[in-house]
């Protein structure tokens, strides 16, 4: 049957040239797919012809084979020249990156530099523009107007204020306005309780400015964290931080005090007090972080917390191993975030001996505090009943200003962001205080506390809402029953810092900003940049994009051409189907999502770069609106 020959011959032609036109599209792996099944066609095709009653001509079996290895090659072939002609077509992204660089200003640049660590890092970090606000998606699932849920994943001076005091016995009352960060807050301690080889390490923080060190040295230093207390909330309620307004008056207070490193979130703040550190050296980038090949949680689930995500040793870690595990550590906290601030607490401590770290249980029957890993921690002694939670949960009634359609519902957070908790909090406090031998002339304790509820009631209601100014107003009593407690059983022998993580986001609809869908942005990164066998995208997070890179490298692409194709990524490119019409910002249409997105092989460049040459001054001036804080009186 000689006519089949040419038929034969025509369809691997054509199968040659469909693999090849899949691999132009752009994935290499399916173009050597395409390939295959082009080879597998030829040579069943030859061997059809060879079993033909009627003899053929080898030259036609010859030309047959020949097609075979041509659909081949062509197809395989064609992947690296779909590949190379997308990588050739497509513009260069480095100046699109420089670009978004310079408009951000040296200032903000420092801050994206320090946090950025190249095993840890995601992807693309993405910079919201100021006053937008990036949702998770089940929030933009479930949008209503004037949606309070907001996040502070982000840069913006606003977010970044903070307060910070230094108070105690032979600190006098001072005023700075000298730039400092969190990272100055363990040297400080360091300096207070002498201890100097920690402060030898030379890591990126410093003692603060106006503390010397104490002819007496205290025997415990307390470190405060009202957490969501940034400045920008302070001066929201003004009159709802007495106590800490006290201790500005007369203790060491600095005003242009910063989270200090992107993005100003609570696990990144936390090890940064706890290390003297910013991310770049102690590795806590975020919330989430790379794991090799994986994307996870820092710090692994609450209950079997890992304190080996820090790549560094905190103070608490050192100075534990320094004074021959005489001196007692500790961290009271309502979620796994706020460990970073003491780490392992030294790592040869076992029983009885381990330190103390605790977190609220959100998910236990009943909700309690609970050790953070009881292999390596410990609830303090003497922890108040339960019976005490439950009295102040059974009176309590929210404030009837609130916005009720955000009351959590979930078991899970239904305490999050009531007075109950804060108040059972300072009881665990208290009973710390009384019952652990925290306080030692010869090796001075250290404890860590952090009260989470202001930044969760911002999160739930919204920055603006009397719920988050009576969480702040809760916090700050329990702040001066810590120091009424300290006066009585430490009097004129302890030092109390005093700061908060980060501000809040202001309700995008009110300050002419727009919310990112990370579904949408999802999406729209898969349409331009993948479409092979696998998916591009591992994971979106508020402030980062994870993408797999064997799947970015068979798509002819780079990190960088993703992060330039988000320069101009405007808000109704990312709206989703399921948002209902009338949460839509119309007016706000053009709005840009981001202000800058960068790859991580651009930040590689930012090692040892003049940041100050380079990109100036920038272009983003509105997002520090109320600047240095005027001074409290």
């Amino acid at each position: 049957m000689p006519h089949r020959t040419p038929i034969v011959v025509v369809l691997v032609l054509l199968a040659a040239l469909v693999g090849l036109a899949v691999a132009l599209a752009g994935s290499a792996l399916l173009g050597v797919i395409t390939g295959l099944v082009c080879l597998a066609m030829a040579l069943t095709a030859t061997w059809s012809v060879q079993r033909m009653s009627t003899p053929t001509d080898p030259s036609r079996r010859r030309l047959l084979a020949l097609a075979a290895v041509l659909g081949a090659a062509a197809a395989t072939g064609g992947a690296a020249l779909g590949r190379t002609i997308r990588r050739v077509t497509r513009p260069d992204p480095r100046p699109v990156q420089e670009a978004m660089a310079r408009d951000l200003g040296a200032e903000y640049m420092s801050l994206v530099a320090r946090a950025y660590h190249p095993d840890r890092s995601g992807d693309l970090q993405l910079l919201v523009a100021p006053y937008n606000s990036a949702n998770y998606p089940q929030e933009s699932r479930s949008l209503v107007p004037q949606d309070p849920r907001t996040s502070h994943a982000s840069v913006w001076m606003y977010l970044e204020r903070v307060p910070l005091v230094v108070f105690g016995a032979g600190i006098g009352p001072s005023d700075s306005t000298e730039r400092v960060s969190l990272a100055d807050v363990a040297p400080t301690i360091a300096e207070l309780i002498g201890f100097d080889d920690f402060l030898g390490l030379d890591r990126e923080g410093r003692p603060l400015p106006e503390i010397a060190r104490p002819a007496n040295r205290p025997e415990l230093v307390v470190t405060f964290v009202i957490d969501g207390g940034g400045w920008n909330v302070l001066h929201r309620f003004p009159d709802a931080w007495p106590n800490l307004r006290r201790l500005m008056q007369g203790g060491a207070t600095y005003r242009n005090a910063i989270h200090g490193s992107f993005p100003a979130v609570t696990a990144s703040a936390h090890a940064t007090i706890g290390t003297g550190a910013f991310p770049r050296t102690h590795g806590i980038t975020g919330h989430n972080i790379r794991d090799g090949a994986k994307v996870r949680k820092a710090y692994g689930p609450p209950g079997r917390a890992e304190p080996g995500d820090l790549l560094v040793p905190t103070l608490a870690d050192l100075w534990r191993d320094a004074t021959s595990n005489r001196a007692w550590v500790g961290e009271l906290g309502y979620q796994i975030w706020h460990l970073g601030m003491l780490g392992r607490g030294g790592p040869t401590r076992r029983g009885d001996r381990r330190p103390v770290a605790v977190y609220w249980d959100e998910t236990g029957d009943p909700q309690d505090w609970r050790s953070l890993n009881e292999t390596l921690y410990r609830l303090p002694a003497g922890m108040p009943s339960l019976d005490r939670f439950n009295d102040y949960r059974d009176t309590y009634v929210p404030n009837p200003d609130r916005n009720p359609e955000f009351d959590p519902s979930r078991p899970k957070n239904l305490h999050c962001c009531s007075t109950p908790v804060i108040r059972y909090e300072g009881d665990m406090i208290e009973a710390t205080l009384a019952n652990e031998p925290v306080g030692s002339s010869e090796a001075p304790g250290l404890l860590f506390i952090n009260y989470k509820a202001p930044d969760y009631t911002g999160h739930v209601y919204g920055m603006f809402d009397p719920m988050t100014g009576d969480a702040l107003r809760d916090v700050d009593e329990q702040l001066g029953r810590l120091v009424a407690q300290l006066d009585a059983l430490h009097p004129d022998r302890y030092a109390l810092i005093v700061t908060a993580d980060h501000g809040q986001c202001p309700l995008p609809d009110a300050a002419g900003g727009v919310r990112l869908d990370p579904i949408q942005l999802w999406d729209d990164l898969e349409r331009e940049f993948g479409g092979g066998l696998f998916g591009l995208v591992q994971n979106v997070v508020p402030s980062e994009v994870y993408v797999h890179s064997d799947v970015l490298w068979d798509a002819g692409a780079t990190r960088e051409d993703m992060a330039s194709f988000l320069r101009d990524y405007p808000y109704r490119r990312n709206i989703g189907p399921y948002v209902p019409r009338n949460v839509i910002e119309q007016d706000l249409l053009d709005r840009q999502q981001f202000a800058a997105v960068f790859a991580t092989s651009f930040l590689d460049t930012l090692a040892g770069r003049d940041l100050e040459a380079d990109f100036g001054a920038g272009t983003y001036h509105d997002a520090d609106p109320d600047w240095i804080p005027a001074p409290v009186l």
